[in-house]
């Protein structure tokens, strides 16, 4: 048996936001109030892996902490790891990137390399850094040539961790583990991708309990308990903008609904969370397993368990959401995007707006409060198709029961077909990744029909205009 003082280390990182002062600047509460704040799910998953097959694991919440660099930095010495993970999305590759070279240069007495090999680009203090990530599965191979990056991994992270970490503590073969980039002299190696996981009720339950607050505090339970939860990974659509498909998979995979109903159980009696937000891109693809799994939470006895996940326009039935309300689900999100059939077409919806007036109407009816998602800025879009979009939103929301809704800027994020269009059409104004992010309200595509200006201007009247629409509904 291994000592504990002998097993290997590791710290898992989400690390902190990076926003620009003019960003800070912009940023206003009613751009942000309807965002929940998540835990780093995904790294409590890889976390709950290398737990379970003997490797010592802690978690640093930087952003959702509001940790700095040099306050992560400090905690890592304290740890004095033999290998740092970090997460990475687009907007926030920049803050990965600088903390994986201050972990570079921190002093830790760990397989040190006194001389580093003549040409080498791996630093002196022996820690081994790992990026993973939505934004390092499509970017690896220019991340990867950072000096302060040692190993990329891409798409499902935790068993291409493990083997990872695994075969570097025991000397084995690098070319054997599926799913990760690294260096190897002057070269670039991209092994073979690491086929999915079939059965999701393999993985261990996410490590929550290494989080620094298990239970967040949620928005629409006036702030309750509330932690996210996954069921299932992949989406059968083919949304332009969305790169998910091609991190998941197009095949629907779920757990079982017994699995699923156990973790519900465990952040019911152990954390206690009164609210489960849902994460999967669609939760509802399967109509039975859907029905069972609310089904279920009402045989166990998790009634006033609230919860929100996201529905698909078109897809929604009235069978399917009275099971829902019955079970309590009290939201349910909808990818409306567009008010333009033209656009909704362009961007591979696969819907119509009539459904959406009708998706809207039977979920009302059903009391389940609706949330709509709203985007504007598409290539090819004028004034008056984002004005369709706007007025999309007020009518759904007067006359179809949509309770709240959100709106952002089109962005081109890495992996989606939409990036690639932009980028072969020369229509990306900047490289700088941290202006990828939904919530910025500058877009980040040259569009030919509308100025920035003009963009930004329609995007704060769409956010005026439907909260005006919210008052006249409390009064009517």
């Amino acid at each position: 048996m291994i000592r504990k003082d002998q097993r290997v280390k590791c710290v898992l990182v989400d690390p902190p936001d990076q926003i620009s002062d003019m960003a800070k600047s912009r940023e206003t509460p009613r751009a942000t109030e309807m965002h929940e704040v998540y835990p780093p799910l995904g790294l409590a998953y890889i976390a709950a892996t290398l737990l379970e097959n003997g490797i010592d694991v802690s978690l640093i919440e930087a952003r959702t902490r509001g940790l700095s660099h040099d306050e992560v930095i400090e905690k890592i010495e304290k740890e004095a790891p033999k290998f740092v993970g970090i997460t990475a999305i687009t907007a926030r590759i920049n803050s990965a990137l600088c903390l994986a070279e201050k972990v570079k240069k921190i002093s830790l007495d760990i397989n040190p390399v006194r001389k580093p090999p003549k040409g080498s680009r791996i630093f002196s203090n022996g820690v081994k850094v790992i990026l993973g990530g939505p934004h390092i599965h499509f970017e690896h191979k220019t991340v990867i040539n950072n000096d302060s990056v040692d190993f990329c991994v891409r798409g499902e992270g935790e068993i291409t961790c493990l083997d990872l970490i695994n075969c570097l503590s025991k000397g084995g073969d690098l070319t054997a583990i599926k799913g990760i980039t690294f260096k190897h002299g002057n070269d670039i190696i991209v092994n073979p991708d690491r086929p999915f996981v079939k059965n999701l009720d393999t993985f261990a339950f996410p490590a929550r309990y290494l989080l620094h607050n298990p239970a967040y505090r949620g928005l629409w339970t006036e702030g309750q308990t509330f932690s996210p939860v996954l069921a299932t990974r992949g989406c059968p659509y083919q949304c332009a903008f969305c790169a998910s498909p091609r991190i998941w998979g197009t095949k629907h995979r779920r757990r079982s609904v017994e699995n699923v109903l156990d973790e519900l159980e465990q952040l019911y009696q152990e954390f206690g969370v009164r609210y489960i937000r849902f994460l999967d891109d669609l939760l509802v693809v399967d109509k039975k397993w859907t029905i069972d799994l609310c089904r279920g939470m009402t045989e166990r006895g998790l009634d006033d368990l609230a919860w929100a996940c996201d529905g698909r326009i078109g897809l929604m039935s009235e069978e399917l959401l009275k099971e829902m309300e019955k079970a309590n689900c009290l939201v349910i999100f909808y990818g409306i995007e567009f008010g333009n059939q033209r656009i909704l077409d362009l961007c591979r919806k696969g819907f119509t707006i009539k459904q959406a007036r009708e998706t809207i109407d039977i979920t009302s009816k059903t009391g389940i409060s609706s949330y709509g998602y709203f985007m504007m800025g598409f290539p090819t879009e004028t004034i008056e198709t984002v004005e369709d979009t706007i007025n999309l939103a007020k009518d759904l929301g007067l006359n179809h029961g949509l309770d709240s809704a959100g709106f952002s800027i089109v962005t081109p994020f890495p992996g989606t077909p939409l990036y690639e269009y932009c980028k072969m059409n020369d229509m990306l104004v900047t490289s700088d990744w941290s202006q990828y992010a939904y919530q910025l309200e500058k877009g980040v595509i040259k569009l030919r029909n509308i100025t920035n200006e003009e963009l930004n201007n329609l995007y704060e009247r769409a956010i005026d205009e439907f909260q005006f629409k919210e008052m006249l509904y409390q009064f009517a």
